[in-house]
């Protein structure tokens, strides 16, 4: 008994609250998979409409499909012409039937939740299958076979084609490519003027509808007596082949000539976006360059981006006609990655781009500095229409990729260029927010760090910039990109003045469990408000290590706290400096000055700590001439001048075009809260949940006594709001609400390092103090327990994993396979937590044991990278996993990116985007023969367990269809 294969495509169901459903098999993703190299093949679609003489008219057509092997009550139905499987342009054959009452079988009944919901009202059975017909299948048909014969009257057919185009075709496409129709018929037409010329009595009864022609739908249509000239049915039927083959070679050049011909990846994934327009809103056309972006939406700041951009140019006295070359060429490479389908560009400007660039020069016309006489949005908007239109010739052609093309034409322009400067918008591609600077002052993203990068051999997401495209300035720029399955770790450094001293001996017994690494190996965010803003920037900016951070916090709070301000009156303080009017007269100072410590001495010690030259964000060792914004970007040591300008001790710091600052503490010193918002707006999609290591600077005991009135001065209204805002030092309250905000399963991944304060003095400024602080850690117990679990948790923290492939059937168990990686100096990272963890560790879920940790053995030879293959068992694509590192005493850290769906991570990953990644597919890390050869054997290896319910019986010896 020879085995039979189901074609169904397409069922119509109803669920059990009585709402309709469709039902796809997955056909269409089945049949491309038999493609040998689906991004090469080009397939068309021929649609067959009909019963018993459309079936048999398909075994005549297609000999080699063996048609008498496929079965399936499906309403539309989907196979491929074996022939032309390996041939560049495969024909892919759907077929079903004009349903006519008397024929329509009862729906399927469907379990809740199965099928994709219909979500537009008034809807019945038969209408939504004149949709999927009219409005899905005929969007992406070439050719349309219907064959009168199966009718039972003429009538039927011109009604079935009133209604579709009632429901109006949905492509928005040229009308050229509509599908070409072909009217099958013979012997079999059973109608009172079967007598009469077919056409002519087609023609009358679709007038008689109030329709000239069916232009609506189809771009052309024919008539073919299937039975005429007394041939054989075997030349009769190779006569119809013939035509069929010549119409859809004439639709195919006609779609390549207008730009408008998808691959079979592209067709696949364009299908099924219309299929989900489809079932959301039928009426509106299905637009295919915002189905291409549907998974890479345009830059939601590309409009002030692009307002900042022609600002700046402005502002350096350029034409704004010489910006337009930029302007297509950054517009081009945004849309224009590899894998994205080429549509015509004039469809994708049109569609994406020309309102963003038409409000962008009214908008900048409107803040330019002198009036742009004779220049019109609308004007400007085509002429960088015709620049992004130009570049599309050599893309197409292959000759070179988007990105190239945008590094050639700012090289083209870099003498006119070169002087514009920004910090707030990447320069490279306009369209992303800045967030590194080469020594020549221009700005990129971490994108174009790494498409214009060289990736780092041994290191993940490492990329070195080797020059500008603006100005052809070569110095090196080494940019770290957090990997997009990765989610951020975080330390947190709360405000205290000297108490400072105790995040930083919490930070050397951490650097104690984290050896051979430093804490600049394991942190992608380090945030402080007030003092530890300092040491945030100590660290961070300045790239000194803990101890030597700690000896220069020493250094400068001596320096800073020294003295306060002397009372004016030094006979008073010979008297007696606390008497009465001695306090009277030192307020009076303070008051005067605005601060009780001289700010000019707080300004030398940071100069002297962080050098008077060094930008926040910029350049670091060049002194470089920056006009403009650039201009007024503030230096280290005045940053950390602002965090710790605590009022009543030091004045604000006034920043040139931005504003006056003071203490961060003063409203929000527990930073934990800040960083993570900050976390948010650099890294908006991360996955999984963050780290972080959040450090207080002492908690203050419980005071138990009722305060009592007793000086009019010592205790007034005045020292008493001082008091209150001292009291904002302690931030446990604070912590423990933001932690109780997180999801329960996840509050393990974040830390909290204190102590309490105890009789120690609770001011900010007591420089005698400080080693007490010190001591209070070293002390208190638990603290290096502390230590070691935030050092545990940083070091996993590194380790993500990627997806290596996806199985065909994803809604039910299976096995996820994949490459834990790790981000950072691999080996360093590993020895210490062979060092932590001696005894050994392992990879588990919550379902159990996964693979042992495999340590440096992991480590690729050549390069260096780890790279551990795991697999685990997850429900379906959509359900929330977790993968952790164990010890042996049972306790588990979670990897980074988790917990998370693996559809989010395939998502981020880019596994399921079939229209290119927003990288333009530049490597993560220098390509190293070890890794790739560890990758391939891991996806052969889990081949076999693609899903419990997918395994396929049926030989593979020749194509199933």
């Amino acid at each position: 008994m020879q085995n039979t294969i189901d074609i169904g495509w397409f069922d119509i169901g109803v669920r059990e609250d009585s709402s309709l459903a469709v039902l796809d098999h997955g056909r269409l993703l089945h049949v491309i998979n038999q493609f040998p190299d689906p991004q090469s093949q080009y397939p068309s679609l021929c649609v067959f409409l009909g019963r018993k003489t459309k079936d048999h008219a398909l075994q005549q057509l297609y000999t080699q499909n063996n048609i008498k092997r496929h079965i399936s009550k499906s309403k539309i139905q989907l196979r491929y012409d074996v022939a032309s499987l390996e041939s560049r342009d495969p024909v892919l054959l759907a077929d079903g039937d004009i349903m006519e009452a008397e024929y329509f079988r009862p729906i399927l009944k469907l379990d809740a939740g199965m099928g994709q919901p219909v979500l537009w009202d008034d809807c019945s059975a038969d209408k939504l299958l004149q949709v999927l017909w009219s409005r899905l299948i005929l969007l992406f048909a070439d050719v349309v076979c219907i064959f009168i014969d199966d009718i039972s009257n003429m009538r039927k057919v011109i009604e079935f084609l009133v209604k579709c185009m009632e429901l109006g075709s949905a492509s928005s496409l040229s009308r050229t490519l509509l599908p070409r129709l072909i009217f099958i018929y013979g012997t079999g037409v059973t109608d009172k003027d079967a007598e009469r010329p077919f056409n002519s009595v087609f023609y009358e009864y679709l007038q008689e509808k109030g329709y000239k022609d069916l232009s609506v739908l189809f771009s052309n249509v024919s008539f073919l007596d299937l039975h005429k000239g007394g041939l054989s049915e075997t030349a009769n039927y190779q006569r119809l082949k013939a035509f069929i083959t010549d119409e859809v070679t004439a639709m195919s050049f006609l779609r390549q000539i207008h730009h408008a011909r998808p691959n079979a990846i592209h067709f696949r994934a364009l299908f099924q976006s219309a299929f989900r327009h489809t079932l959301s809103d039928s009426w509106i056309a299905f637009d295919v360059v915002k189905a291409t972006r549907r998974d890479r939406p345009v830059s939601p700041s590309a409009e002030s981006n692009l307002v900042h951009y022609l600002g700046i140019a402005d502002r350096a006295r350029l034409c704004p006609d010489d910006l337009a070359p930029s302007i297509a060429s950054a517009l081009f490479m945004d849309h224009y990655v590899p894998g994205m389908f080429a549509t015509n560009p004039r469809d994708v400007f049109r569609t994406l781009y020309r309102k963003i660039v038409i409000q962008a020069y009214g908008k900048a016309q409107g803040k330019a500095q002198e009036p742009w006489l004779g220049l019109f949005p609308e004007e400007q908007a085509n002429l960088i229409d015709r620049h992004f239109s130009e570049q599309f010739e050599p893309f197409s052609g292959g000759v070179i990729n988007a990105a190239d093309l945008r590094r050639k034409q700012l090289e083209s322009q870099s003498g006119r260029l070169s002087c514009l400067r920004s910090n707030l918008i990447c320069l490279f591609c306009i369209l992303n927010t800045a967030q590194h600077v080469l020594d020549c002052g221009h700005t990129l993203c971490d994108r174009c760090a790494q498409v214009y990068g060289e990736p780092a051999t041994g290191l993940e997401y490492q990329f070195t910039v080797t020059g500008c495209l603006y100005c052809l300035y070569r110095k090196p720029l080494i940019v770290d990109v957090l990997p997009p399955t990765m989610s951020p770790s975080i330390l947190a450094l709360d405000g205290g003045g000297v108490r400072g001293v105790i995040p930083l001996e919490f930070l050397l017994l951490m650097e104690e469990h984290l050896r051979p690494c430093t804490i600049h190996d394991v942190v992608d965010l380090a945030i402080g408000t007030s003092s530890g803003g300092l040491i945030a920037l100590g660290l961070f900016a300045m790239l000194w290590d803990v101890a030597e951070c700690s000896e220069r916090f020493n250094t400068l709070a001596s320096q800073i706290f020294r003295e306060r301000r002397r009372s004016i009156f030094p006979l008073l303080q010979v008297s007696g400096y606390k008497s009465l009017l001695g306090e009277v007269t030192k307020w009076f100072q303070w008051l005067v000055h605005d601060s009780c410590y001289d700010s000019q001495v707080f300004d030398a010690a940071l100069k002297g700590a962080f050098g008077e030259d060094r930008r926040l964000f910029g350049a670091t060792r060049h002194r470089i001439m920056r006009p403009g914004e650039i201009g007024n970007e503030p230096s280290v040591y005045k940053a950390g001048r602002a965090t710790a300008a605590a009022p009543f001790y030091f004045t604000p710091v006034d920043f040139e075009g931005v504003g006056s600052f003071q203490d961060g503490g003063l409203k929000h010193n527990f930073a934990g809260e800040i960083a993570s918002q900050v976390c948010n707006q650099i890294w908006p999609l991360f996955i999984g949940s963050i780290r972080m290591v959040s450090m207080g600077t002492g908690k203050s005991p419980p005071n138990e006594q009722i305060p009592h009135f007793r000086h009019i001065l010592r205790d007034s209204f005045l020292r008493r709001g001082f008091d209150a805002w001292m009291s904002t030092m302690d931030t446990d309250t604070e912590w423990k609400n933001w932690k109780g905000s997180l999801s329960e399963s996840v509050r393990g991944d974040c830390h909290r390092l204190d102590v309490s304060l105890a009789d120690t003095p609770q001011t900010i400024d007591a420089v005698g103090a400080m080693n007490d602080y010190r001591d209070l850690v070293l002390l208190q117990p638990g603290s290096a327990r502390m230590a070691r679990d935030a050092a545990t948790t940083l070091l996993i923290s590194r380790f993500f994993f990627q997806v290596s492939s996806l199985p065909e059937q994803t809604s039910v168990p299976f096995w996820c396979s994949g490459l834990v990686r790790c981000k950072g100096p691999a080996r360093e990272i590993i020895l210490a937590l062979e060092n932590l963890y001696p005894d050994g560790l392992s990879y588990v879920s919550d379902s159990g044991l996964i693979d042992g940790f495999g340590g440096l053995d992991s480590l690729c030879p050549s390069c260096g990278c780890y790279n551990h293959p795991i697999s685990f068992l997850t429900r379906h694509l959509d359900y929330t996993v977790d993968v952790y590192i164990q010890s042996k005493t049972k306790r588990k850290w979670r990897i980074s990116g988790f917990p998370e769906s693996v559809a989010t991570i395939a998502s981020r990953q880019g596994l399921q985007s079939s229209f290119g990644h927003g990288d333009h597919d530049s490597p993560s890390r220098n390509p190293c023969l070890g890794c790739d050869v560890k990758k391939g054997i891991i996806r052969n290896k889990r081949k076999i367990a693609e899903s419990w319910e997918s395994r396929d019986p049926i030989s593979r010896k020749r194509p199933q269809d």
